[in-house]
C-alpha cells in the first residue's frame, strides 16, 4: 500500500499531505502497549480523565477517583525503559475532597488547568503556582465539563447531577447562563463545537442529544433524532447559518417524544470541521450525526460499529478522535466496558484495531488522551490505577532489518562492478 503512495508521489499524482496522512493512518492502525516507556507511580483509584496540552503537546495532565492531579512531562525519558517525570501534581484530598470527573488545560496555553469533581466543585489552577484561582459551587456532582477552544469567550460548560446546563463565566468568576431543556434526572456529557464558539451539545439520563446556541434566549436548537434517517421527522425550522427563529409550541412538545439512543447518553465528540458529531449511550450504540444540508440539523447516518461495543456505565465516556491533520478520515477511539479499546473508521464504522486494556485481567479503560499532531501517542487510564502508552509497532516505524541487508548486498555489489570498470578503464 505505502509503496503505491510512494509510486504516485514521485510521479507527481499524490501531494505530500496525502503521503503523510497515508502513513500516519498506517501507524495508528498498528497501535501496540509500549514496553519501553512507563508512569513509576499509579493513582490508587480509577483514572477517569487525561488531557495532553495544546501549546506544546509536551505536559499531561491525570486525575481520578482518589482525588489526586498529577502533571506528566511527556517528553522526559529516564533509564533504560524511558520512565516519564512526574513534575508536579496535588495530593488526594487537598484539592478536591472526591474523585475527579474531568480534568482539562486551557485552550490557548499551559499556565492553567481546570478540574471537575463529585464534591461539586469545578476549579481553576495556576500551573506554575499548583494553586486554587476559581473555585465554583455548582451544588450537584458535576459529570462533565467542557471549554471552547475556539472562542473568545471565557465560558466553562457544566454537566452535572441537574437537568440542565450552566455557564461558568471565567472572567466574572461566576454563572452565566443556565440551558435548561433535559427531561431527565442529570446531564452526563457536553461538548463545546470546534467550529462555532456559540453551538454546543449536550447528552443526558433521558436519552437525548441536544443542540444548544448561547446566544439565544431559546438556546435548544434541536433534539437530534435516532428515527431521522432522510431528513425527515421532527427537526426544527431553525438554519444553522441564520439562527433566529423560535421554537413554536407544538414543536417543543413534539421534542419530548424524540430520542437520540434508547439509553441514557454519556459520551459526545465532534468531528473538527463542526459538521458532524459523534454520541454514545448505555444502549450500546454509537451514532454519527450529520448537521449538515441537504439533510438538515439531525440526519442518523447509520454507521454501523459492529457488536464489540460495550457501554452500561452511567459515567461520561472519553471517546477520542485521531487529530485531523495526522490522518483523514478520522479514527474514532472507544474505550469498551470490556477493557479494549476498539479504533473504529469513524466514517464507515471500520474496526481498524483492537487494543487489549491489560495483560492478565480485563481492567477498564475510562480516561483516553491522544499527544497530538507530530506524534503517534495514545494514552489511557485504567480502573486499576494505570496510565499505559500506546505507539506504532517497530516494524513500521523502522525499515525491516532483512531488507535493510539486501540493500546492503545490492549496494556492495555495484561498488565492486564500479571498481572493476575504474581499473579496466586505467
Amino acid at each position: 500500500m505505502l509503496s503505491s503512495y510512494l509510486f504516485t508521489r514521485e510521479s507527481g499524482l499524490t501531494n505530500p499531505r496525502e503521503l503523510r496522512s497515508a502513513q500516519l493512518r498506517r501507524q495508528y492502525s498498528t497501535l501496540v502497549r509500549s514496553d519501553k516507556r512507563y508512569f513509576p507511580t499509579r493513582h490508587s483509584g480509577i483514572v477517569n480523565s487525561l488531557a495532553v496540552d495544546r501549546a506544546d503537546n509536551r505536559y499531561m495532565l491525570s486525575g481520578g477517583s482518589d482525588s489526586r492531579i498529577s502533571i506528566w512531562d511527556l517528553n522526559s525519558r529516564e533509564g533504560q525503559r524511558h520512565r516519564y517525570e512526574m513534575v508536579g501534581g496535588i495530593p488526594a484530598k487537598k484539592g478536591h475532597k472526591y474523585g475527579i470527573s474531568g480534568i482539562s488545560w486551557w485552550p490557548f496555553d499551559n499556565g492553567m488547568f481546570i478540574t471537575g469533581s463529585f464534591d461539586e466543585t469545578l476549579k481553576v489552577w495556576d500551573t506554575e503556582a499548583l494553586e486554587e484561582v476559581y473555585k465554583f459551587e455548582l451544588g450537584a456532582r458535576v459529570n462533565a465539563h467542557d471549554i471552547s477552544p475556539v472562542a473568545e469567550h471565557c465560558l466553562v460548560a457544566c454537566a452535572a447531577d441537574y437537568t440542565a446546563l450552566r455557564l461558568i463565566d471565567l472572567r466574572s468568576s461566576g454563572a452565566a447562563q443556565m440551558l435548561s431543556s433535559h427531561e431527565g434526572t442529570t446531564v452526563n456529557s457536553v461538548r463545546w463545537s470546534p467550529a462555532d464558539s456559540f453551538m454546543l451539545a449536550s447528552g443526558g439520563s433521558d436519552g437525548t442529544v441536544r443542540l444548544w446556541d448561547i446566544r439565544r434566549s431559546d438556546a435548544c436548537l434541536t433534539v437530534l433524532n435516532l428515527e431521522n434517517i432522510v431528513g425527515k421527522g421532527v427537526t426544527s425550522s431553525v438554519n444553522f447559518s441564520q439562527r433566529t427563529e423560535s421554537f413554536s409550541s407544538s414543536t417543543t412538545a413534539a421534542f419530548s417524544q424524540v430520542k437520540s439512543h434508547r439509553g441514557v447518553v454519556n459520551g459526545l465528540v465532534w468531528l473538527d470541521n463542526g459538521k458532524k458529531l459523534v454520541s454514545t449511550g448505555t444502549d450500546e450504540m454509537i451514532r454519527v450525526w450529520d448537521l449538515t444540508a441537504p439533510f438538515t440539523r439531525d440526519t442518523n447516518t447509520l454507521v454501523n460499529f459492529g457488536p464489540l461495543v460495550r457501554n452500561r456505565y452511567l459515567q461520561c465516556i472519553n471517546m477520542l478522535l485521531s487529530p485531523v491533520r495526522d490522518c483523514f478520515p478520522q479514527l474514532l477511539f472507544f474505550p469498551s466496558d470490556t477493557g479494549d479499546i476498539l479504533v473504529f473508521q469513524v466514517s464507515t464504522g471500520r474496526l481498524v484495531r483492537r487494543l487489549a486494556g491489560s495483560l492478565n485481567t480485563r481492567k477498564r479503560t475510562c480516561g483516553l488522551a491522544c499527544r497530538g499532531s507530530e506524534y503517534v501517542e495514545l494514552f489511557s487510564g485504567n480502573s486499576d490505577g494505570d496510565i499505559i502508552l500506546w505507539e506504532a509497532e517497530q516494524s513500521v516505524l523502522m525499515p525491516d532489518k532483512k531488507e535493510s541487508a539486501e540493500d546492503g548486498s545490492k549496494k556492495n555489489v555495484l561498488t565492486e562492478i564500479y571498481k572493476g570498470l575504474e581499473m579496466e578503464i586505467n
